[in-house]
This record gives C-alpha cells, sequence and structure tokens, in this order.
C-alpha cells in the first residue's frame, strides 16, 4: 500500500514550464537562432550539462551560446514572475491539505536549487506542506538518474515502492521508475509517450486525478494504465 507521495514542482505543482518554454523562444530570438520546442521539453526537469547536450543536439551547426542564452532565459523568467506572480496548478491545495488528512508522508523533489524552489514554495505557502525536501543541488547526477527519488524514499523512511511519485516530464518518470517508485505521470506540456506507458503507475489530467489513485490503492485494487 502507498505511504508516501512525492511531487516534483515545476510543471507540477507550479505552472513553470510553460514560462520557461516562453522566455527560452524570446533569449533565442533576441540572438537570432530558430525555436526548437525539444531544447526544451527534452531538458525538463534535468540538470545544466544534460540540458545542454539537448541544446548543443538541437542547434547543431548554429553559432550559439548555451550558457549565455539559459543566463538571458532566466532573466526573463525572474523578471516575468515578479511582475506576473507564480501561478499554482490546478488541484495543488486541495490535493496537499486532502493527502495530509489520509495521513500520507509528503516530500518535495525538485531539480530546482534549494533557494529557488524554497523562495517559489514560501511564496505560495506551501512550504511546510512536505515533511521532507530534496533538491537538485544535493545531487551530482540528475533525473533521469533515480538518486533524488531515493533519497526522497530514504527521508521519508518508506520502502520505494510504498512511495507514488508525482511528475510531469519523462526524465522525471524515468527516474521515479528506475528508483523503484510507482510513477504517476500529470500531463504538462506533453502526454506519455509509447516509451513511457509501460513505466507508469498511473496518469491524470491533472493533480486532482491523484486523489482517486490513492482510494483505489487503499481499497485494494489495482492503478490504471
Amino acid at each position: 500500500m502507498i505511504q508516501a507521495v512525492i511531487f516534483d514542482m515545476d510543471g507540477l505543482l507550479i505552472d513553470t514550464e510553460r514560462l520557461s518554454l516562453s522566455c527560452w523562444r524570446r533569449a533565442l530570438g533576441e540572438a537570432g537562432l530558430p525555436f526548437i520546442p525539444e531544447i526544451i521539453i527534452d531538458s525538463r526537469g534535468t540538470g545544466h550539462e544534460e540540458s545542454k547536450k539537448a541544446f548543443d543536439h538541437h542547434l547543431k551547426g548554429y553559432d550559439a551560446d548555451f550558457d549565455a542564452l539559459a543566463l538571458r532565459a532566466k532573466e526573463l523568467m525572474t523578471e516575468a514572475i515578479l511582475e506576473e506572480g507564480l501561478h499554482p496548478k490546478v488541484g495543488v491545495f486541495t490535493v496537499l491539505r486532502r493527502l495530509r488528512e489520509l495521513g500520507y508522508k509528503l516530500a518535495l523533489a525538485t531539480s530546482t536549487s534549494e533557494q529557488t524552489a524554497t523562495r517559489y514554495m514560501k511564496t505560495l505557502d506551501l512550504f511546510d506542506a512536505f515533511n521532507v525536501r530534496v533538491y537538485g543541488n544535493m545531487f551530482k547526477r540528475y533525473k533521469p538518474a533515480p538518486d533524488i527519488f531515493m533519497k526522497a524514499c530514504e527521508l521519508l523512511e518508506c520502502a520505494p515502492a510504498d512511495c507514488l511519485v508525482l511528475e510531469d516530464s519523462p526524465n522525471g518518470l524515468k527516474a521515479a521508475h528506475a528508483a523503484g517508485t510507482k510513477p504517476m505521470m500529470i500531463s504538462d506540456l506533453t502526454g506519455p509517450t509509447e516509451d513511457l506507458l509501460p513505466i507508469l503507475y498511473a496518469q491524470g489530467a491533472t493533480l486532482l486525478d491523484v486523489l482517486l489513485v490513492l482510494e483505489e490503492d487503499r481499497a485494494g485494487k489495482e492503478s490504471l494504465h
């Protein structure tokens, strides 16, 4: 039976992935480079080096400075958040409140740095919703490596098989599967692909679908795929 739920942050708790896509589009345009959505989509949930590899792959043959573009996209994103605020995804507050009421252990496991993630979570008054928190800067290997989820399970004092991981990105879902947890996809920029379907424990359109999956788990039913 599931005892704990582990949450990704970007694209799952807060609507930052679409904002990132827009900021990268602008940064690339300013540099006279083509916008290729796969650059950002392939980089979701992972670290700097893995993102650079995706960038180099999709912009092969162009004279482009990844680090300079990444800095510009980050500046644009910071400006947008300061002006527009952070936007939680549908169901965030309802699901976190209900899971606490039901006695589930909760963890935040995000590839974002501790400083940035802490600021975001405190801004939305979500920081204290989690029993434990792990951040990308704590690890040498980023998603799709399983390290971050293995650490979350360890801190929660739960076996991986008893942990439901909520993710929107393929890299995150692959990491959750590699860690031995139960990966559930809450679609954001992309939906499940053929290579992801076999590793998913469940999938949903919004976080609210998590409540049904956990209800079925408590009733001893197998989840959908």
